[in-house]
């Protein structure tokens, strides 16, 4: 038996996990968006709230505690070093302080692309008000994307902000691996999203060759957690003084000054770019979902397995459907699709609210309607969304 087939067949291994969720009564494929979070997560709130109520000052203790498993948990995820390690409820928050630790005194340029989350790419694009040049490339095809980022390469070139996965066609961007090297003798700045990939694809900051680039990731997709819990690996060894700061970035705010000048920061790099006094309720919540993932060996090899297999049944179904291809067709082969199934259509928009109307939720941008599953679907959920899309097609 493979160590995916507990996975596929029906009941699912781990769908009764999640009985809250109701995974085994409902056809959701919105695994890219949101994934169900495991029951065990439960927990976290009730022991949340006993720490609210029950402890005064004394709860800040456990809630360093809590924070330096979640940091250590990310870092585990992407073989990184909980040092480089830094955490914030959402990448904008990081993004943000990523941009404030660049030298904007010799260079202007930031090359990104157009398919950017709007996280990233809203910022960069109120960036030019303020005298950035930005370079917006056309993310397709992705099979080349990073051929023509080091193509405009130069100089003047501050950053690269970049995703691992096409956000709106779900491509992977290949040879991602290939841009440090480059950058780093340039003295660029590599910002690398890699949300749509941590936890569902094979991907690692050591596996990418990115200890050097900035990397970040979150929570709310392929990890269950849900929202709140957003992380960004930091490049180790070096003196990064992000320009906008918390009192988290500091080595010790109980005994550093902030008005000591210059600036204390804290040794480990990560910590630098931690924000201020958050809502710990989704750190809670992430120790239970890490303690999970671990106890039942979910580990991103077979989450990746998993995901190729799923992908893969729904890929064949699809294609003995036999469906006009001007009407609806995979827009590339599993093989370089990231975490969910990428259909082109003109018609996403209708197929998408037929599909809901008949019971079956995913989602589109653009032309493409996405159909992202989730460990705990069982292959004849998948064929029944498949059928699903089929008749939605025939209902155009």
């Amino acid at each position: 038996m493979s160590a995916v087939e507990p996975f596929s067949r029906n009941p699912n291994l781990i769908a009764p996990h999640y009985q809250h969720a109701q995974v085994e009564l409902k056809l959701m494929l919105t695994g890219h968006v949101y994934q169900a979070v495991p029951d065990v997560a439960k927990a976290g709130y009730a022991e949340h709230w006993q720490c609210l109520s029950k402890y005064g000052n004394e709860r800040v203790d456990i809630e360093l505690e809590k924070t330096e498993l979640v940091r250590q948990g990310f870092a585990q995820l992407v073989e990184s070093q909980p040092g480089c390690i830094a955490l914030a409820a959402s990448v904008h928050e990081l993004f943000v302080r990523f941009l404030s630790c660049l030298d904007y005194d010799k260079r202007k340029k930031i090359i990104t692309t157009t398919g950017e989350h709007p996280s990233i790419l809203r910022q960069l694009v109120r960036c030019q008000d303020l005298g950035i040049e930005l370079v917006l490339l056309d993310p397709a095809p992705a099979s080349n994307l990073v051929e023509r980022v080091l193509a405009n390469l130069d100089d003047d070139t501050l950053a690269v902000c970049l995703s691992t996965v096409d956000h709106t066609s779900g491509h992977q961007v290949w040879e991602v691996d290939t841009l440090m090297a480059p950058c780093a003798s340039l003295g660029i700045e590599l910002f690398i999203d890699a949300y749509h990939s941590v936890n569902v694809l094979s991907f690692s900051v050591a596996e990418h060759n990115l200890q050097q680039a900035f990397v970040v990731a979150g929570g709310a997709k392929y990890c269950q957690m849900g929202d709140g819990n957003c992380f960004m690996h930091v490049p180790p060894w070096r003196d990064f003084k992000p320009a906008v700061t918390g009192w988290f970035g500091v080595f010790d705010p109980n005994l550093d000054s902030p008005s000591a000048q210059p600036l204390a920061y804290a040794d480990a790099v990560g910590q630098r770019f931690d924000g201020s006094t958050r809502d710990m309720l989704p750190y809670f919540r992430a120790v239970k979902v890490f303690d999970y993932f671990r106890q039942q060996q979910l580990t991103p090899e077979l989450l990746h397995d998993i995901n190729h297999h799923q992908l893969s049944t729904m890929a064949v179904a699809f294609s003995q459907l036999d469906l006009d291809p001007k009407v609806v067709r995979l827009s590339t082969s599993v093989e370089f699709m990231g975490g969910f199934l990428s259909i082109k259509t003109p018609f996403a928009t209708a197929l998408q609210a037929h599909m809901r109307d008949i019971g079956v939720i995913c989602d589109y941008k653009s032309e493409y309607l996405r159909l992202g599953p989730a460990p705990y679907l069982c292959d004849e959920q998948l064929l029944d969304c498949v059928e699903a899309l089929r008749e939605s097609v025939a209902a155009l």
